[in-house]
C-alpha cells in the first residue's frame, strides 16, 4: 500500500467520521466526504465498496474489542464461579464495567456513532446486539453456578434481557449525554452499586 494511498484512506476516514457524526449515516453524503477530504467521487471506490463499508470501517473494530472484553470478563467470572468467594463476582462486575467506561472515553466519538448515528447501517441494532450478547454469557454463566449446586433463581431469558437492556440502556447515557469522564467515572459507581444490589436479591445469591 503506497503512502498517498493510506494518507487518503486515512483523510477519509476522519471526514467521514466527521459528516457521520453531524449528520447521522442516513443524511451524510459520499460527494461532501469526497469534497471536504480533497478526493474525487471516482477515487473513494478505489477505498470502500460504498458508504455503509465506510461507516463500518469506523466502527467495526470497536465493536469486535466490545466482544473481546465481554468474553475475557465472562471467562474470569466462570473462573471465579469455581471458587466459593462468590462476593467477589459483584467486585468483579463493576471492575469491567471501569475497563468498559475507559474503553468508551478512548472511543467516545465512535461510541457516539454506534449509538446515535448508526440509523440506515447494520450497526443501529448495536446495544441491541450487546444486550442479546451479554444475554447468551449471563446464561452460560449461571449454568456453572448450578453445576457446582449454588442454587440460583430461574428467571426466563426474555426476563434477562429486559433487566441487562436497562443496564446498558443506563450506561449508554454516558455517551448520549457527552457527559465528562470523571462524572462517568462515579456514575459507574453508582450503576454498579443499584444493579449489583438487584441481581443478588432477583438471583438469591
Amino acid at each position: 500500500m503506497s503512502r498517498d494511498f493510506q494518507q487518503t484512506h486515512e483523510n477519509l476516514l476522519l471526514c467521514a467520521q466527521k459528516h457521520f457524526l453531524e449528520y447521522g449515516f442516513e443524511r451524510a453524503s459520499i460527494r461532501e466526504i469526497c469534497k471536504d477530504a480533497h478526493v474525487t467521487n471516482g477515487a473513494f471506490y478505489n477505498h470502500f465498496d460504498d458508504k455503509e463499508a465506510l461507516f463500518g470501517a469506523l466502527v467495526e473494530p470497536v465493536v469486535q474489542e466490545v466482544k473481546a472484553i465481554y468474553e475475557a470478563s465472562v471467562n474470569e467470572h466462570i473462573e471465579l464461579a469455581k471458587t466459593d468467594d462468590l462476593k467477589s463476582l459483584w467486585k468483579l462486575s463493576e471492575e469491567t464495567l471501569s475497563v468498559i467506561i475507559e474503553y468508551i472515553y478512548e472511543h467516545f466519538d465512535v461510541f457516539r456513532l454506534l449509538l446515535m448515528r448508526a440509523e440506515g447501517t447494520r450497526y443501529s441494532s448495536f446495544l441491541d446486539d450487546v444486550v442479546c450478547l451479554e444475554t447468551r454469557v449471563t446464561l452460560k454463566f449461571f449454568a456453572e453456578l448450578k453445576s457446582r449446586g449454588i442454587q440460583v433463581r430461574e428467571l426466563a431469558e426474555e426476563e434477562w434481557h429486559i433487566l441487562l437492556h436497562a443496564y446498558f440502556a443506563s450506561l449508554a447515557e454516558v455517551v448520549m449525554h457527552n457527559f465528562p469522564k470523571e462524572a462517568a467515572l462515579r456514575y459507574v459507581h453508582t450503576l454498579a452499586s443499584f444493579f449489583n444490589s438487584g441481581w443478588q436479591t432477583v438471583l438469591g445469591i
